[in-house]
Parts: C-alpha cells; sequence; structure tokens
C-alpha cells in the first residue's frame, strides 16, 4: 500500500481485467454502479486521449447501509472507486483505501467497517494476479 493507494499489476490485457474484476466484484455481493472509460468520457468532450483509463465505482449495499445509519457523512466517500489502467504496456488495478479515507474521524465502528470493505477488495485484486 502506497500511502492511501493500494495497487498491483496484473498479467492481463486492459478489457480482461476490467470483465474480471467486475464479474469478481458481483460474486463479493459489491455492486458495480457506474463505469467510466476515461479514453470514452473525453472524446465526447472533444478532448483527445488515448491512454486506457477506466474507473469503477462500487458499492457493496450492505455495508453502505450500514455506515450510512451510523453516519450520513460518511456518503460523502461512497461509493469506492477501483481504477483499471494501463501505463506503458502494463495493466495495473488499484483502489483508495477507504480505512484511509476516514482514520481521523472518531469513530471506531466505522473504522472497522471500512478496514472489512478494504480488505475484501483487496483479496478481490490480489485474485487477478
Amino acid at each position: 500500500m502506497e500511502g492511501f493507494i493500494y495497487e498491483i499489476e496484473v498479467n492481463k490485457r486492459y478489457e480482461d481485467a476490467l470483465d474480471e474484476i467486475a464479474e469478481k466484484l458481483e460474486k463479493s455481493k459489491f455492486g458495480v454502479i457506474w463505469r467510466m472509460n476515461y479514453q470514452d468520457k473525453l472524446k465526447e468532450k472533444g478532448v483527445a486521449y488515448d491512454g486506457n483509463f477506466t474507473i469503477l465505482e462500487v458499492c457493496n449495499p450492505y455495508k453502505a447501509k450500514e455506515v450510512l445509519e451510523k453516519d450520513i457523512k460518511i456518503g460523502y466517500f461512497l461509493p469506492c472507486k477501483i481504477a483499471v489502467y494501463e501505463d506503458e504496456d502494463k495493466v495495473k488495478v488499484g483502489f483508495i483505501d477507504p480505512e484511509y479515507l476516514i482514520k481521523d474521524l472518531n469513530k471506531d465502528e466505522l473504522k472497522n467497517i471500512a478496514k472489512e470493505v478494504k480488505e475484501k477488495i483487496i483479496s478481490i485484486i490480489n485474485s487477478l494476479k
């Protein structure tokens, strides 16, 4: 973990990594709420970008409900974002650590849930290797 980002390099094609992580997230009760490919989105806006970089916004609805009921302002941190991108012909997958995002809140019950979510997403990401 590099600060607040967890990231690994995977030995897969970009599209394959995207498809596989989406499938594994679904099997682990995380839904992919939104998928944004920066190349496509920037092209829509008239900006050329040649790289492959996609953000998956993911959510475990049970955990989201649990944290929102404990503190509605946690909604600022939802959903989790997972990035899949190519960098110098290498495919990388990572996400922002939810435990790190809420580290300054003085709510241990929320920190425990964030840790649970973090560990599950890391497990999913690591299964792509």
